[in-house]
């Protein structure tokens, strides 16, 4: 990316809907994949499904297919009964590549359930998003960088959850062609830890490719229970080992650690206090609270598994190390004693104070923690060898809101100020539709303006997830937001009504290319 500015252009979005294909161009997607491969050729291109991936197959989509799709999808957005779910489960599949702009005629506004949390596959190829429908879904990264059009951007695997989904989160060895790897973790309201193929549905041998496929069907279940109480326990947060082998999932105080090949329960549990009841208990050390989120440092030599770290709605985090659960440090986030906020007069101070950790991310070279609250408009910097002061913050993302606003950390290659660290850029959205990107926050102290902003659609919804490729060619901004009451002229999924308030809510997630 340019230190000159920015320049980003929408590959693919969800607002987009495609249409008719030419009759006599059908037939390309139906060639071999020399043919293909001729057609996409060797530009600067991130195509990552192939045409030979038996998951990802564009065979067999005709104009009767898109014609039944623009009927219901007309039928559907007519009727006040209408839900997103319906929408989903009737749509075709639209692969975007070289040549599909050429072939698409589109049309904007149809949007997508407002997004509750997005995040991007470790190998690159899929972006998961959870809505407030209850659904997961799953989108291929699959555009092209040379025609000028936006394309489509539709789920290529979905499904809908009686209760809500809470958190989830993607295998570290997720490659997109070995089958056996492509597995997501989802944590739901009252069920137990679900593991998923996010690629295939696992009752059927061959994917219908008319519509989204099904994932719905668990490939096993890991059971979080309270001992005491004998009630299930659904994780906040939810994050693997770098091995892929095990995975933390964080509630109220303690992080279980599971075994994937021990469903059965948590071969570990991590307490951030010794006594739930008595803090003078253990020297009066570690904090309460609900864990709201997880996250691994990159591996280094003082700790071959990595840094975990959870931060909690008290605004207290904990650093453990991942291989031997044992502490390394606790702390409280400035404004904070004995897990509760203080009044201060300084106007600096309250700008930093927010309502809970929501967001947590090291740097590339593991050597600065970023951390991210509800109702709070900084992104605080930390240095892991000195937790007890922030170097300073991140300003002015206009986060003020209890929606949970997601951030990334993209790694930029060698330092050119720190022989040992890597350069790197934060990005992160905001309620105003905007994403803000701070290069290299924390060579500076105090508050650290951003270097570029980046306008989302229409910019008339919060970015709740920001995610950069590690290529740094595209990015990936999700959006979500619900009105209660509202302009009835707004498009979006309406709901309420009788005893309870009317609300309309939307959403989309788009593909952004960076030059």
């Amino acid at each position: 990316m340019s230190e000159a500015g920015l320049k980003v252009r929408c590959l693919a979005s969800t607002r987009i809907s495609g249409r008719k294909w030419p009759e006599e161009q059908q037939g390309l997607w139906r060639r071999d994949e020399d043919e293909i491969d001729g057609h996409l050729g060797n530009s600067e291109k991130v195509t990552l499904f192939e045409d030979n991936v038996h998951a990802l197959s564009l065979r067999d989509v005709g104009e009767a297919q898109d014609e039944a799709e623009e009927k219901k999808r007309s039928s559907i957005t007519g009727s006040d009964a209408a839900t997103p779910a319906n929408l989903d489960s009737n749509s075709d599949f639209s692969g975007a590549g070289d040549v599909t702009n050429n072939l698409l005629e589109s049309h904007v506004d149809s949007r997508t359930c407002c997004i509750q949390e997005a995040q991007l596959s470790p190998d690159g190829t899929c972006i998961f998003t959870s809505d407030f429908t209850r659904s997961f879904s799953v989108y291929p990264i699959d555009t092209p960088q040379s025609d000028d059009n936006t394309g489509p951007l539709k789920p290529y695997a979905h499904f809908t959850s009686p209760d809500p989904i809470w958190s989830f989160a993607a295998s570290p060895l997720f490659d997109v062609n070995d089958a056996s790897s492509t597995h997501v973790l989802i944590s739901r309201r009252d069920r137990y830890i679900t593991l998923h193929n996010a690629l295939w549905d696992i009752t059927q041998p061959q994917p219908n490719n008319t519509q989204p496929i099904n994932i719905a069907h668990p490939i096993t279940s890991y059971k979080l229970i309270n001992t005491l109480t004998e009630a299930i326990i659904a994780p906040l947060s939810l994050t693997y080992s770098h091995s892929g082998t095990h995975f933390f999932a964080s509630h109220r105080n303690a992080i279980a650690t599971f075994d994937l090949a021990s469903p059965s329960s948590p071969i570990h549990t991590i307490t951030t206090i010794p006594s739930a009841r008595s803090k003078l208990k253990g020297g009066g050390r570690g904090f309460k609270g609900w864990l709201s989120s997880l996250t691994l440092s990159p591996p280094s030599p003082f700790a071959t598994g990595g840094l975990l770290t959870a931060g909690s709605r008290t605004r207290c985090i904990g650093i453990y190390d991942a291989t031997s659960g044992e502490e390394i440090t606790t702390f409280s986030l400035p404004g904070t004693l004995d897990g509760k906020k203080v009044k201060s007069r300084h106007e600096d101070m309250q700008s930093v104070m927010g309502d809970g950790v929501s967001y947590l991310k090291y740097s590339p070279c593991g050597t600065y923690l970023y951390v991210a609250e509800r109702q709070s408009d900084a992104l605080l910097i930390y240095d892991v060898r000195h937790f007890s002061l922030a170097l300073g913050y991140c300003k002015g993302r206009n986060a003020l809101t209890n929606q949970k606003l997601g951030f990334d950390v993209w790694n930029a290659g060698a330092s050119p100020y720190d022989i040992e660290g890597l350069s790197h850029e934060v990005w992160a959205g905001g309620v105003d539709g905007k994403v803000r990107v701070w290069r290299d926050p924390y060579r500076k102290e105090g508050a650290v303006e951003a270097d570029e902003v980046v306008v989302v659609g229409e910019g008339d919804a919060p970015v709740v997830g920001t995610m950069v490729h590690a290529s740094g060619g595209l990015a990936v901004a999700a959006c979500g937001k619900m009105d209660v009451g509202g302009d009835e002229e707004r498009k979006g999924w309406k709901g309420g009504g009788g005893a309870r308030p009317k609300y309309k809510q939307y959403g989309s997630v788009d593909i952004l290319g960076l030059g």
